[in-house]
């Protein structure tokens, strides 16, 4: 089986990644489809694979030592930057060399966590859409999640994916939030209570606001705050998506930044809790791109750094061709994209995303084929923090 094929069903497998509004029923139509075929594609895709100590690397045995390779950007453009076909190795902790779960791993109500790096749900080899969630700690330690009771989403037709989101863990690392039909759970680390808040309708995606308020909804606009504390559940009026928003660092700064196409209105929008219209709002400008460069989709959140920027993935066209998978820099308050990864053709939709910022200027995110990789998005420096693919959904906070 080739990579390609691979990765294709590892996509299929996935949930996460609403359909593009470009093409909402089609796309809509598909995802209800890609959801049915879990199973199916799941035990297919890996019916020749024996996984004996849960590795997340799609090859077996010891990963191959990268090449030796001086670090270099490879600079497309001005404001385009290229995956390098070779990655220099960069160590960044707490994350291992190969991201693998050890069997003996110890069990959260045993062994609570005083704060997580990250967050691990293995995209399961039999076919299954509820393998546990694992936590990985400052200091490179793993722990199961025993606590909560949690269960896949799943749609109103009943179709099922996984339940971590990129963005389940809390700013502080200490609390994982997981949608659930019909409620959600709020699991604190530090003490391995699993708090479960009745909240109506098909829970798919949740955002932090802050460390105890949660934003849950679908895919498409419209949340409740829910405060994991109290069991407060209040309809939010403001237009977010828990699926394409960034939530801001800095919570006293009242508004989130959010990339978001709907109806083929391209607009960074910044929005203030409890205000219906958008405190400000700015049409994305990709002006200072290169001929032949255009973003068409933004998929999955954004991620927010400290000086107003949003990174997230998506697909466009570069010069000649369509279909070209993208990381992306855009200024939140203007719309405008600063800088661009291009990631090449080959991959399937939902390949890649942004998990966390390292500094104020370098990106972690995960690809389809490199694993986990750092974008310098000042210098185009592109590094490879784990060695090889990594079969699983992830949540990180770096502190």
């Amino acid at each position: 089986m080739g990579t390609n094929r691979l990765t294709e069903l590892l996509e299929q497998a996935s949930a996460e990644v609403p359909p593009p509004a470009m093409a909402a029923t089609a796309w809509a139509t598909a995802r209800r489809v890609r959801r049915r075929r879990q199973l199916i594609a799941g035990v297919a895709a890996f019916a020749t694979v024996v996984a004996v100590s849960v590795p997340l690397s799609t090859r077996g045995g010891t990963p191959p030592a990268p090449p030796a390779v001086t670090p270099s950007a490879i600079a497309v453009a001005p404001g385009v930057d290229a995956m390098p076909a070779d990655l220099t190795r960069r160590t960044l902790a707490p994350f291992p060399e190969a991201l693998t779960i050890p069997e003996d791993a110890a069990e959260l109500s045993e062994h609570p966590v005083d704060r997580a790096a990250a967050v691990v749900q293995k995209v399961d080899l039999e076919g299954r859409v509820d393998p546990p969630l694992y936590v990985l700690d400052l200091d490179g330690d793993w722990t199961r999640i025993d606590v909560g009771d949690l269960r896949p989403t799943r749609d109103e037709n009943g179709n099922q994916a996984y339940a971590l989101r990129s963005t389940a863990l809390s700013p502080d690392g200490r609390r994982i939030a997981v949608p659930q039909p019909q409620a959600l759970v709020v699991i604190d680390l530090t003490t391995a209570e699993a708090h479960r808040v009745p909240v109506p309708g098909y829970n798919e995606q949740v955002m932090w606001w802050g460390d105890e308020t949660v934003l849950v909804g679908a895919g498409g606009p419209g949340v409740v705050r829910v405060d994991w504390r109290t069991g407060a559940v209040t309809p939010e009026p403001a237009g977010i998506s828990a699926w394409s928003s960034a939530g801001a660092r800095q919570v006293s700064a009242g508004a989130i930044p959010e990339l978001v196409v709907i109806d083929g209105r391209r607009m960074a929008r910044g929005w203030v809790l409890g205000d219906p219209k958008p405190a400000w709002e700015s049409p994305i400008d990709e002006s200072g791109l290169p001929g032949g460069y255009r973003i068409s989709e933004w998929y999955g959140p954004a991620l927010p750094d400290d000086a107003g920027r949003v990174a997230a993935p998506a697909w466009g066209s570069r010069p000649g061709f369509e279909g070209s998978e993208m990381l992306t820099v855009v200024n939140a308050r203007t719309g405008v994209v600063e800088r661009i990864l291009d990631l090449g053709f080959g991959r399937g939709k939902g390949c890649c995303a942004a998990l966390a910022w390292v500094g104020d200027h370098v990106l972690l995110a995960r690809t389809d084929r490199e694993g986990l990789i750092t974008w310098d998005t000042r210098t185009g420096v592109v590094t490879q923090v784990t060695v090889a693919p990594i079969e699983a959904l992830l949540s990180v906070r770096l502190p």
